[in-house]
């Protein structure tokens, strides 16, 4: 146990030592959306900044969920150990990835309110319901996780994770207001777990935070992680096998 947490804390802390530029890409992408939001509070009325800040908040939320997926490719394929004779687990390998790209959207998501909160009286982030709905995201990016890496075994995924970003992004309401839409869209949109979880994170942003009135898609979102983690723990077994054992399956760098 004791060499598992010494792994999980230096890897954590030196993500960049390996496929430097891919971990850091998430980085950079929240630094330009900081500086668009500071350019943008001393030129637009605080009513468009409101809603600059929701898309770039919905924009970051998906980079966060979608890179921590991506990111795990590589870092599952990389075999390597701290003792010789002992093996790092796929779900140890997977852990520092996460845990580091939350700190820095969490650090990033805060830095967009506080510019906020210098423009707009009264504004507030709720801290709470940043946790909440950071910790839904993390709960919901475990299963994802293991199914692009037993995707990436049958098919090279680098050549179509572009269209899978873009795909993200049309179904949560980044470039998009949920209430512009029509009803029976909405509602279609709103059964994927990651349209609640952005959601949530953008609401929140804007001085919206959790509230009883969301109880049923909570009941909803814990409905469809159950299933996905009853497939993840029947799947895993086998798949942490295959990911080892296939040469094949090496990530493009």
């Amino acid at each position: 146990m004791n060499y598992r947490f010494k792994y999980l804390f230096r890897r954590v802390f030196r993500q960049a030592d390996r496929f430097t530029l891919l971990n850091l890409t998430p980085a950079l992408i929240y630094l330009a959306g900081l500086a668009l939001l500071f350019i943008g509070f001393f030129t637009a009325e605080d009513d468009t900044m409101v809603r600059v800040l929701y898309s770039a908040v919905g924009f970051t939320a998906a980079v966060w969920i979608f890179s921590m997926v991506i990111l795990n490719k590589n870092e599952a394929y990389v075999k390597d150990s701290i003792l010789k004779v002992n093996y790092i687990p796929l779900y140890l390998r997977i852990l520092p990835t996460m845990i580091y790209q939350t700190i820095m959207f969490i650090i990033f998501i805060t830095m967009y309110s506080a510019f906020a909160a210098l423009f707009v009286d009264n504004w507030m982030m709720n801290i709470y319901s940043l946790i909440y709905y950071i910790l839904l995201g993390v709960i919901l990016v475990i299963p994802f996780t293991m199914l692009f890496l037993g995707a990436s075994i049958h098919i090279n995924t680098s050549k179509i994770n572009p269209i899978l970003f873009i795909i993200v992004l049309l179904i949560v309401p980044v470039f998009y207001l949920p209430e512009q839409l029509p009803s029976v869209i909405e509602n279609i949109l709103s059964l994927n777990p990651f349209y609640y979880v952005i959601n949530g994170l953008q609401n929140n942003a804007i001085h919206q935070a959790w509230s009883v009135n969301r109880l049923p898609y909570d009941v909803l979102y814990v409905t469809q992680v159950a299933i996905l983690y009853l497939w993840m723990f029947e799947a895993y077994s086998k798949m942490k096998i295959q990911l080892y054992n296939d040469k094949n399956s090496m990530p493009d760098l």
